[in-house]
């Protein structure tokens, strides 16, 4: 049974396996392989320092800006606040929105997600090619409060996931910075009805909901490392772990900016939720060595206007 081999009721990657250090001698694992997995395993994070090209964050960022300033049906946001999806169809002002799943009507995007250390990264811990399945990216601190990926992001196998941060400029003090928990992958697990990590809303209720929240918080307030902000430079790229704990500071400074783009990975093996939703959104592409796949996009008719 999975609760006899991992951290997780319902299993897990590698990593997550009580054997994790014999697998890594197993698998033959160079030493910075064995370095990255041991801090990942340790802390639930890691940070690639310059991993991500500047020249292809500069080029997402052009086109990102000629999007807003003169509108691009292709492009879909959702406002701050909302979990409504717009198109883009005019000039907006940027610093109200996040954009999904750029990485569909921007080819830049899916350069920033094929980095090969992020790429060399998740493969190594899913065994598989990944799958990216969600992205957002944003100009401004979400001030999310602390939460975990599973109960929101939803894949079958749901302890297979990786979600990672790359930063599209310096991440300045007061900005609404990432905050992060570490080591809180690993604090007690909490399964709402039926064993399932992710929150249904309708069948749920808020009553789960804020127990789970509550028990978030009490173990965020004795974790011996407290929480600690991602002071990112630009072209850093943070990946952490399914269940670690984060969210984003209190913006203290509103003329700062915080451009960011995230995006949540899964083996390829593996099928986000939203596969089974019957809206022709099972289509994987392929880029490289990434694949990818989008519930805001039907990948099977979209004709992406490619980059002059």
């Amino acid at each position: 049974m999975a609760d006899l081999e991992y951290h997780s009721a319902l299993g897990g990657m590698w990593i997550d396996r009580f054997d994790w250090r014999e697998q890594m001698v197993t698998r033959g694992l160079s030493g910075e392989q064995r370095d990255q997995v041991t801090e990942f395993v340790d802390r639930g994070y890691i940070i690639l320092r310059k991993a991500a090209d500047e020249a292809a964050i500069d080029a997402f960022q052009d086109r990102i800006s000629k999007a807003f300033a003169e509108g691009d049906a292709q492009v879909k946001y959702q406002p701050h606040g909302s979990w409504s999806v717009l198109s883009l169809a005019g000039p907006i002002d940027r610093f109200g929105t996040r954009i999904v799943d750029s990485f569909v009507p921007f080819e830049e995007a899916l350069d920033l997600f094929s980095s090969p250390r992020l790429l060399d990264f998740l493969e190594l811990v899913f065994d598989d090619k990944a799958l990216l399945f969600q992205s957002l990216s944003f100009d401004k601190g979400s001030q999310q409060g602390l939460h975990r990926d599973t109960a929101y992001v939803v894949v079958d196998r749901p302890m297979e996931m990786a979600a990672c941060w790359i930063a599209l400029e310096d991440i300045k003090v007061g900005s609404g910075e990432l905050v992060y928990v570490p080591g809180s992958h690993r604090d007690p697990e909490f399964l709402f009805e039926g064993g399932r990590k992710h929150w249904i809303s309708t069948e749920d209720g808020p009553d789960p909901h804020d127990a789970w929240s509550r028990q978030i918080q009490a173990c965020a307030a004795s974790n011996p490392a407290g929480r600690e902000t991602f002071q990112a430079r630009k072209g850093d790229i943070l990946i952490w772990h399914a269940d670690l704990a984060h969210g984003g500071s209190k913006v203290t400074d509103d003329s700062l900016s915080r451009q960011s783009l995230v995006g949540h990975f899964c083996p390829s093996s593996a099928r986000p939720h939203y596969f089974n939703l019957g809206m022709n959104r099972e289509t994987v592409k392929a880029y490289g060595r990434l694949n990818f796949a989008s519930i805001h996009y039907d990948l099977a008719t979209f004709d992406r206007v490619e980059r002059e």
